[in-house]
């Protein structure tokens, strides 16, 4: 066990730990966007399989961390549907993971992103019903896209915003089917053998990072106002788009 951390502590795990910080950081603010900001700047360390495992691991521990607060305050009758459909299709996602080369397909995703977050940006709100049928629809690109490659936050976040419910509400609504994206997505990943000796110890290297990362971002959404969560995650999904279209 001693000879696996002596073999991992290098100058990447380092830039890992910074990226974990920055990550758990957006997690706790927004309720989302953590693997986001992760992601990309990971699977340059790690490539992108090992990426995932280390960010859901911490991913994990911080929902535990933030669970609480959350499962007070979600609308379990609207996010039920789409809480469902994300940890149905999050296996088929993973198996593309494993099968294709995700570098192309996620600089799609990040134009994507861009696209989806300007639109609500500059006023447009999904204005059709709200059903099981879109919940679920917007759930399956979540599931599909996260168990891909890490980055189908936008999906969720553009559904649950489109609403006019109270910021608190709209964030545990996120909190709770990011939860369920990071347990899902890890056994995915983990049976398919991508949680190694050395990733699941940079894993936990990284968590504690996310973690307190989390917890200061959670302490300035009691601070900062409510217009302004909603304002900052439709800009940071397009801060977030450019980066992994570019990567």
């Amino acid at each position: 066990m001693i000879e696996l951390f002596q073999s991992i502590l290098t100058i990447d795990l380092l830039g890992a730990v910074g990226i974990g910080l920055l990550g758990g950081l957006m997690h706790g603010y927004t309720g989302w966007g953590g693997a986001m900001v992760m992601m990309p700047l990971m699977s340059v360390l790690y490539g992108p399989v090992y990426a995932l495992a280390i960010i859901l691991m911490g991913g994990i521990m911080v929902s535990v961390q933030l669970f609480p607060w959350a499962i007070r305050r979600v609308d379990w009758r609207e996010m039920t549907p789409m809480f469902i459909a994300i940890a149905v299709s999050i296996p088929g996602g993973t198996y593309l993971l494993f099968l294709l080369d995700p570098t192309l397909v996620i600089r799609i995703i990040g134009f994507l992103i861009i696209g989806a977050a300007l639109v609500q940006l500059i006023g447009w709100s999904y204005a059709g019903p709200r059903g099981v049928v879109p919940a679920t629809v917007a759930g399956v690109m979540c599931g599909t896209i996260n168990g891909f490659a890490g980055l189908g936050g936008p999906p969720l976040v553009l559904y649950v915003l489109s609403k006019p419910d109270p910021p608190d509400q709209q964030k545990a609504n996120i909190l709770i089917a990011v939860a369920i994206v990071c347990i899902g997505a890890f056994v995915a990943v983990a049976v398919g053998g991508g949680v190694t000796g050395p990733v699941a110890a940079r894993g936990l290297i990284v968590a504690p990072a996310q973690m307190a990362g989390a917890w200061l971002g959670a302490s300035l959404f009691s601070i900062l106002p409510g217009d302004f969560f909603r304002k900052f995650s439709l800009i940071m999904l397009i801060t977030l788009g450019c980066m992994v279209a570019i990567f």
